[in-house]
């Protein structure tokens, strides 16, 4: 069981990127929340909203995985830089950026601008 996400954990709040690292390390998410008041136990937010807590744990993730994506695309364009034009090879990956760019841009605007899951 990992415990403790925080709204900012996609950018080192909380337990931060160790906690999204030991997520990424999982086959599968069980999502469990709190949704009982209790004096004694403190929520990190101040009150206890499951609603709320969801949503950031929802939106934590996708921003990790956003930064993921973008760094493995940082990386594939630096490889691409480097081709040449002349080879069948070099022009296939090229293409093949593109269209992972492509993908990437289609599945962010749908799932992270406009809220879709």
């Amino acid at each position: 069981m990992i415990a403790s996400i925080r709204k900012g954990a996609s950018t080192g709040a909380g337990l931060g990127n160790a906690f999204l690292s030991n997520i990424r390390a999982v086959d599968g998410i069980f999502q469990v929340v709190r949704a009982f008041d209790d004096d004694e136990i403190t929520h990190v937010e101040g009150d206890v909203d499951p609603i709320r807590d969801m949503e950031i744990i929802k939106t934590e993730l996708k921003l990790k995985d956003i930064e993921w994506v973008e760094k493995a695309m940082d990386n594939m364009k630096k490889t691409t830089r480097s081709l040449g034009s002349t080879s069948l090879a070099d022009k296939a990956k090229k293409e093949e950026l593109v269209r992972v760019d492509f993908f990437f841009l289609t599945c962010f605007l749908r799932f992270c601008v406009l809220g879709y899951d």
